[in-house]
């Protein structure tokens, strides 16, 4: 079942991609800044306002890649704050409570960022940029650099994802089953992430 949702949701935003439109995160998948102590995080912007039943809509890809990559600097910047603020404690775990939540949001997001790749590749076939723009190489040649920033804001957003995991882990206290030893590091994550898309035969993502 799980199988054929994910291939259902690869072939939506494939459609979705045909049409110029890419898939943003709505509310319920992002990091929601009440989460954390707002008061730590005075530099993010708000997050998006609105509501979907299944965790995204779809905005023409232009503004999908400037949202993607606005996110992205939000979800950094909020990060980047609650080390700061974890610093200052000296010792304890990242996040002061909800850790659970933040850890599943921020895995919910690496499977929709995983979907999302692996529709930009089928979209990024030669023979489909063909269909979709027969007449004309210049435009598919500018259709597909437009799939690869995208591409790469996407990658750029798992990457915060799975770093800010790995920074809730090596916040934390290594227990029995649990050893500091055993996380991956960032440079590990960029690796794993670089190989991903070299397998999917997708440009290598840039990451800040």
């Amino acid at each position: 079942m799980k199988r054929k949702s994910k291939s259902a949701a690869i072939a939506a935003i494939t459609t979705a991609l045909t049409a110029s439109l890419a898939p943003v995160p709505a509310k319920s998948t992002i990091l929601p800044t009440t989460v954390i102590e707002s008061a730590t995080h005075a530099r993010v912007v708000s997050m998006l306002t609105f509501e979907h039943h299944d965790g995204q809509v779809f905005l023409p890809l232009e503004e999908a890649i400037e949202y993607i990559n606005g996110l992205n600097d939000n979800m950094r910047a909020a990060l980047n704050a609650v080390i700061e603020e974890r610093q200052n404690r000296g010792k304890g775990a990242l996040f002061t409570d909800k850790t659970a939540k933040i850890i599943k949001i921020c895995e919910e997001s690496i499977k929709q960022h995983t979907r999302v790749k692996e529709a930009v590749k089928i979209v990024m076939d030669p023979d489909n940029l063909a269909k979709m723009y027969p007449d004309s190489l210049e435009q598919r040649i500018a259709y597909r650099n437009k799939l690869v920033r995208f591409g790469r804001a996407i990658a750029q957003g798992e990457f915060i994802a799975r770093d800010t995991i790995n920074t809730i882990k090596r916040s934390t206290a290594p227990d029995k089953t649990t050893s500091l030893g055993n996380t991956l590091s960032d440079g590990n994550v960029k690796a794993m992430i670089i190989a991903e898309h070299k397998n999917m035969g997708l440009p290598a993502p840039e990451f800040s």
